[in-house]
Order: C-alpha cells, then sequence, then structure tokens
C-alpha cells in the first residue's frame, strides 16, 4: 500500500513540475482559448435552441462551455453522455 502512495507522490510531483517549467502561454495561444470558449458557448447554445438533443436539456453555463472550449465535440459528447446516464 505505501508503494501506491509513493507512486501516485512521484507522478503529482513530475506532473506538477512539468506544469511549473513550461514554456509560459502566449498571448497567441490565450486569444485561441478565447476564440474556443467563445465558439463553445454558440455551440451549446445553438444545440439547445434547436432540440437536436432530444429531451437533454444542457445549461448555458461557465463549467459547460469551459468543457466543450477545451475538449470540443467530444467534451460536448462527453456532457450529452453524463446527462443521459446521470440524470435520466
Amino acid at each position: 500500500m505505501n508503494s501506491l502512495w509513493l507512486t501516485m507522490f512521484v507522478v503529482a510531483v513530475c506532473a506538477l513540475l512539468y506544469v511549473l517549467l513550461k514554456p509560459r502561454a502566449t498571448a497567441g495561444s490565450f486569444l485561441r482559448f478565447v476564440a474556443n470558449v467563445a465558439l463553445a458557448g454558440v455551440m451549446v447554445y445553438s444545440i439547445q435552441l434547436t432540440g437536436l438533443l432530444g429531451d437533454v436539456e444542457l445549461a448555458l453555463n461557465i463549467p459547460n462551455v469551459l468543457l466543450v472550449g477545451l475538449l470540443g465535440l467530444p467534451g460536448l459528447a462527453l456532457l450529452y453522455g453524463l446527462h443521459l446516464f446521470v440524470f435520466v
């Protein structure tokens, strides 16, 4: 059991070092992220407005839009699947 915790600790430290030592984000990557989030908001709103997903209602809120903005269409599919399996 101690080896499991030690392995998790080493992986977490390596991930933290990677995040801290990688090159900083540029203005271009920030603008691309903002554009992806805006497009995701439009995508979630248009799917909600047209009713393409049937009875599933995805709320237009910050976590949903950020998830779809980061993951794209797979993020939208993830939200749809979660809603189907958890809330229905």
